[in-house]
């Protein structure tokens, strides 16, 4: 039994070292990615063109690093992750063009389209129902 415990320990923190990724950072991520999201909606609500590109920058340089390590050989859910990660980052380069053009409305229907992703992600990673 104690083998067996070693073993799957050795395994974890393999996993983690083989992709240099831990949850801890991935919370990080998705915290940082939460309140880029928010402060771009307070900048798109408050017509500050600023506000919008600095939460449109830390989205990009979250969404950026984001990786789920791979659960089995057959699970499809990181590269979901990261085709997710590249949805949001083409969204969130249309906020950043929208709002240097003065369109706020295309601005919100790409944030309202990042949110899309970011919930799907969710709901196939994360099991949400």
């Amino acid at each position: 039994m104690k083998k067996i415990v070693a073993s799957m320990m050795a395994v974890s923190v393999l996993s983690v070292s083989v992709y240099g990724y831990s949850t801890g950072e991935r919370i990080k991520d998705m915290q940082m990615m939460e309140r880029a999201m928010a402060t771009i909606q307070k900048g798109i609500l408050s017509n500050n063109q600023p506000l919008v590109i600095e939460g449109v920058d830390n989205l990009k340089k979250s969404a950026g690093s984001l990786e789920v390590a791979p659960k089995g050989d057959m699970d499809y859910g990181p590269s979901y992750a990261k085709q997710q990660a590249a949805n949001i980052m083409q969204h969130a380069d249309k906020i950043k063009s929208s709002i240097e053009e003065d369109r706020k409305h295309t601005a919100s229907a790409n944030y309202t389209k990042i949110l899309g992703e970011c919930i799907s992600c969710h709901n196939k990673l994360r099991s949400w129902k």
